[in-house]
């Protein structure tokens, strides 16, 4: 079974262990032979995952002990983040000892050769001299869904994103930017839930950590000052020092951060960055006879140490080229957002290819979309969460931007089959549909705050640009479930709380008049409005007329902050003043 697992591109001895697939028949054969289970959760793009791999699971004696005394799993990250959301232990690799019904045992990260004898040793010792304290041990997952308490069910304060927004504050890095010590990751979406409440509010202090932060990052060690892009994450306080690797998830938010920063407060740097940056995922993630990206690249610290001349001399760290479809899709909605920002039309047309070869080979004829696509093989791995919320996010900013008809319908579509394969009885949204993989921690549902936020806040922007109000009860219920445990998700609350500002703010609707191709100027002056929450909806005549708007004058916009609607604006330059008259009286009054 090796030939189905990715292991160091370095020369190593780990694909003589007998490792088996996460799947039924593996766990049947644990269970009928009595052996416990060792999890190893690797990534392609994982350094130490690299060093493991060509140190411990290439010593001969841990080799045979694996296979004479476990039955040794091996399971891909990106392939199968609901697996490792459920048995990480803090970073990659991950080992996790099992029972044979998927209990965890105990566990750990890297492994050097000698902890990992003692280790095989201990856990085989222990697993077949205590099968009375095994048989005890609680079936639950480290991320079952903890969500057991009724939601309230009154009304939503933003005493929640105060809180966040507190203690953001408090682990600001001063000096260098980012939050709390070494080691420091990018954050995107935190970046981008201040940016937002910058817009909100004007505070002038969100702003300023986030100019900082991608300052500092952008100037150090963590960005290839060679050939773009950003390192996964810092090592050092002062983001002098990276992890080389390159992640496309990375750079999906940032490519969004950027583009945010180069609208409402450009900077010559700011303007560089995203052209750099930009530029990396399109030559080396994007494949462009697909449309699809690549999730990674490796991490090669001499390589990414040379200057240009020296590394042209080299073969350039391996790029993953499987496609994951939430990266995917992330990647195409900041396309959508950065060909606005830079005035790409290329891009934009890139942003709409990648979009539409999704629809086109990722979604089901059930409507679920599938995870993984490795080039020249068939599509893997269907009903996540976490692909459905970014295809719906970039389905959204596919219309706002472009005004074509058919993203939005996908996006109905869309949020049709997530609402009915993945909501919980009791609100909110599982992380995977249930299926026949119910062994292990799988049995447990999981409500990730994360995704959850995310599409709270995709549903909002539906039903703004539909003229529906479909989902609002389902997004307070959801909100609601989040409301009193999100402190305790510490930044990752980041989407939750920008979703509670967009349901406690007045909604904001631009609805356009006219042909897509001869509106854009409407649409660009509707996103450049000072609020982050305006919805641009882009509606034919016919469709002007069913939703109770005069025909003529067109090309036109209308501007709508909750019930309240301005007059007909026939020049894109004129959208501001309307807004501001609109608002005027509106909690957005003071904030524009």
């Amino acid at each position: 079974m090796s030939d189905d697992f990715r292991f160091s591109p370095r020369p190593n001895r780990a694909a003589e262990i007998a490792w088996l697939p996460w799947d039924a028949q593996t766990f049947a054969r644990a269970a009928e032979e009595d052996r416990p289970i060792l999890l190893s959760i690797s990534a392609v793009w994982c350094h130490w995952c690299h060093v493991m791999d060509e140190t411990t699971y290439s010593d001969p004696s841990i080799i045979e002990t694996i296979n004479r005394r476990f039955v040794p799993v091996r399971v891909d990250n990106d392939k199968r983040p609901d697996i490792n959301a459920r048995y990480n232990m803090g970073g990659w690799p991950t080992t996790a000892f099992l029972t044979p019904d998927g209990r965890t045992l105990t566990g750990a990260t890297y492994l050097p050769p000698a902890q990992m004898h003692r280790a095989l040793d201990e856990i085989a010792r222990f697993y077949h001299e205590r099968k009375n304290e095994i048989a005890e041990l609680p079936a639950t997952s480290r991320s079952h869904d903890a969500l057991r308490e009724s939601a309230s069910a009154g009304n939503l304060s933003d005493a929640p994103i105060a809180r966040l927004l507190a203690n953001l504050e408090s682990n600001y890095d001063e000096e260098f930017g980012g939050f709390g010590d070494e080691p420091k990751f990018p954050q995107p979406e935190v970046l981008e839930f201040l940016l937002s409440e910058w817009r909100v509010s004007g505070n002038q202090r969100y702003y300023a950590m986030v100019a900082q932060t991608m300052r500092g990052m952008s100037r150090g060690g963590m960005y290839d000052h060679v050939e773009g892009g950003f390192f996964r994450y810092s090592t050092t306080r002062d983001w002098s020092v990276p992890h080389f690797e390159k992640m496309a998830e990375d750079h999906a938010g940032l490519l969004r951060v950027l583009a945010t920063l180069s609208i409402f407060a450009p900077t010559d740097d700011v303007h560089a960055t995203l052209v750099s940056a930009t530029n990396y995922v399109r030559n080396v993630l994007l494949d462009p006879q697909t449309g699809f990206f690549g999730g990674s690249q490796d991490a090669d610290e001499a390589y990414f140490a040379l200057p240009l001349e020296e590394r042209r001399r080299l073969i350039a760290p391996f790029v993953d080229r499987t496609s994951y479809t939430n990266w995917a899709c992330a990647l195409a909605g900041a396309f959508f957002q950065v060909a606005r920002a830079l005035d790409d039309d290329a891009l934009l047309a890139q942003a709409v290819t990648t979009l539409d070869n999704v629809a086109e080979r990722l979604v089901g004829a059930d409507g679920l979309l599938y995870h993984v696509l490795v080039p020249g093989g068939e599509p893997e791995v269907r009903g996540l969460l976490a692909d459905h919320v970014a295809y719906l996010r970039a389905l959204l900013d596919a219309h706002e931007v472009s005004g074509e008809r058919r993203f939005l319908e996908r996006a109905r579509a869309l949020a049709r089959t997530t609402i009915e394969s993945f909501e919980a009885p009791d609100g909110g949204f599982y992380d995977r549909v249930a299926d026949s993989e119910s062994f292990g921690n799988l049995a447990y549902p999981d409500r990730p705050i994360v995704e959850n936020g995310l599409l709270a806040d995709a549903l909002l922007r539906l039903d703004a640009l539909t003229a529906e109000s479909a989902n609002r009860d389902r997004v307070k219920q959801t909100l609601a479930i989040y409301a009193a445990t999100a402190a305790n998700a510490g930044s990752f609350a980041a989407t939750f709380a920008r979703a509670l500002r967009r349901y406690l703010s007045p909604e904001v609707v631009v609805r356009i008049v006219g042909d897509a191709k001869a509106t854009d100027e409407f649409r660009e002056a509707s996103q450049r409005l000072p609020t982050p929450f305006a919805s641009v909806r882009t509606l034919s005549l016919h469709e002007a007329v069913a939703q109770a708007l005069p025909a003529e004058p067109h090309p036109a916009a209308y501007v709508c902050v909750g019930t309240v609607c301005g007059a007909p604006v026939t020049r894109a330059s004129d959208l501001r003043a309307t807004y501001d008259r609109t608002t005027v009286g509106s909690d957005l009054a003071d904030r524009s």
